[in-house]
């Protein structure tokens, strides 16, 4: 099936819309943000063609055969989804470079530029991007911010003891909280529901503290295989909403990715 173009008569001014992608391993993710809210949200999921030469050839391709993209947006936010990342204190993001911080976690930076971004007031985030990808997102986008995608997962966290599993293809993101401080952020790689179901229990049993809730989100059709098999293993977990500000902007922002509905619903 053909994917539907993002044409640049979509938005007659984008110069007052917000644009957010994640890219990950396979597929863009692009959310277009009205500066209304009698506009609606416009989200597309565009693949990429697994016969690139590179993975940044890929990108690049989809980005071009989108023409809508290239425009002027009043601001850009670009996440980066894989697992070449620390977290680190804000102080500590401060005063060190990247590069060191990841050496530190002995994380493999041949090719790669090293980023650092603050998640929130507590959790800065240094992350690693391949040189071309980097060098492409900058090139190409006016008034850019790249960030890492599980930081506004970390931002959005919940404010009592909780653990947040979010779905997508091909990965579970879970953070963990006490209320007041982060556990655990990270994102794990899986093929099947049973895999995702399997890091999220053990992250639950795994926590300094007393067995938290488990808040579940995702538009994956894995997500409803996942909720029934933690309703066995674990305990039957809560469903994520999309916020109500950002669910009146139409049926697009029901579909988002949860790094892009954090995004969004936290500025």
């Amino acid at each position: 099936m053909e994917q539907e173009i993002l044409s640049k008569d979509m938005i007659p001014q984008p110069e007052l819309w917000r644009c957010a992608m994640e890219i990950g391993d396979d597929r863009l993710e692009v959310a277009l943000f009205p500066p209304v809210a009698t506009e609606k949200l416009i989200h597309r999921t565009i693949l990429l063609n697994p016969d690139a030469p590179s993975h940044e050839k890929a990108v690049q391709e989809a980005v071009y055969a989108n023409p809508l993209l290239l425009s002027d947006f009043a601001r850009i936010d670009v996440l980066v989804d894989n697992s070449d990342f620390a977290l680190v204190p804000p102080e500590t993001a401060r005063n060190t470079d990247p590069e060191s911080i990841l050496e530190a976690a002995s994380l493999d930076l041949t090719d790669k530029v090293a980023e650092v971004a603050q998640a929130d007031e507590t959790v800065s985030i240094a992350f690693a991007i391949p040189a071309p990808l980097a060098g492409f997102i900058r090139r190409t986008f006016f008034n850019v911010r790249i960030n890492h995608s599980l930081a506004p997962l970390i931002a959005a966290r919940p404010l009592t003891p909780a653990i947040s599993a979010s779905v997508s293809t091909g990965k579970v993101d879970i953070i963990a909280t006490d209320g007041t401080n982060l556990l655990l952020a990270n994102s794990f790689r899986c093929t099947t529901p049973e895999d995702a179901t399997y890091y999220i229990v053990a992250a639950r049993n795994n926590m300094p503290i007393a067995p938290p809730p488990i808040i579940l989100a995702g538009t994956d059709s894995a997500t409803d295989t996942i909720e029934k098999y933690l309703t066995k293993y674990a305990v039957a977990p809560e469903r994520a909403e999309v916020p109500t500000a950002l669910a009146r902007l139409g049926k697009d922002a029901m579909t988002l990715p949860q790094p892009l509905t954090a995004l969004l619903s936290c500025e």
